[in-house]
């Protein structure tokens, strides 16, 4: 019986002993990486924006923004509403990009004016930024939405911005204003509406920094001369 069992336990010379595989405990294995519900949505809205600016906003469809996305139909409405929900998220995730410059202390409101004013007009004049309303001027008779979403989500905040900055003016040298909507329409008219409209019909080029820089001063010093007191 000794010998049986010795023949059975006994190894061939030279091998080598069996490694035993240890399962990890399933506390110690770790995650799967999801992406995050933010990271979805952001990722969805750079292949909508993909999608639109190629092929246009009615034409693009949402199978093109899924497969552009390399999600599901499904996943992309557990994300957003509609096609039309998900420009409008487009278009609000561009607008937060637009943050005001913070007002040093011993700024003057000629200044404040014209920081406000550069920090606007390199945001409206940004290629992505002219891209984004050649769609929406191509799209618009399509549908008014498009506007709609356009002066919420983008001109209203330059504006609201703007018109606070105006009503501010009480210092003694200037007149007090009383159509801060008005006035702040005209500023803007004349510090970036010619080089904002030139842009997106063609007509010219981005403006440098420099020469952005030239006319908004030029403007601001215009408009606060009007605004002095008599």
């Amino acid at each position: 019986m000794i010998m049986v069992r010795e023949m059975q336990t006994s190894k061939p010379r030279g091998a080598k002993p069996r490694a035993v595989a240890r399962a990890r405990p399933p506390s110690l294995r770790p995650p799967k990486a999801e992406p995050s519900d933010i990271a979805k949505r952001l990722h969805l809205i750079a292949s909508a924006e993909e999608i639109f600016l190629k092929k246009g906003f009615h034409t693009a469809t949402m199978n093109d923004v899924a497969k552009t996305a390399g999600m599901s139909k499904k996943t992309i409405y557990q994300i957003i509403d509609s096609k039309a929900a998900l420009f409008e998220a487009l278009m609000e995730h561009h607008a937060e990009r637009l943050v005001m410059p913070t007002i040093e202390e011993d700024w003057t409101m000629n200044e404040i004016l014209v920081q406000f004013l550069l920090r606007l007009g390199g945001f409206l004049l940004s290629p992505t930024q002219i891209s984004l309303i050649r769609l929406i001027m191509a799209e618009y008779t399509h549908s008014n939405d498009f506007g709609r979403i356009f002066h919420q989500k983008r001109v209203m905040k330059g504006k609201t911005e703007l018109e606070s900055w105006l009503t501010g003016i009480r210092a003694p040298d200037y007149c007090q204003v009383t159509d801060a909507r008005e006035m702040a329409a005209m500023l803007f008219g004349m510090a970036l509406g010619e080089f904002h409209l030139g842009v997106l019909v063609g007509f010219r080029p981005i403006p440098t920094r420099a020469a952005l820089t030239r006319r908004v001063r030029c403007a601001v010093d215009i408009f606060l001369a009007g605004c002095e007191k008599k």
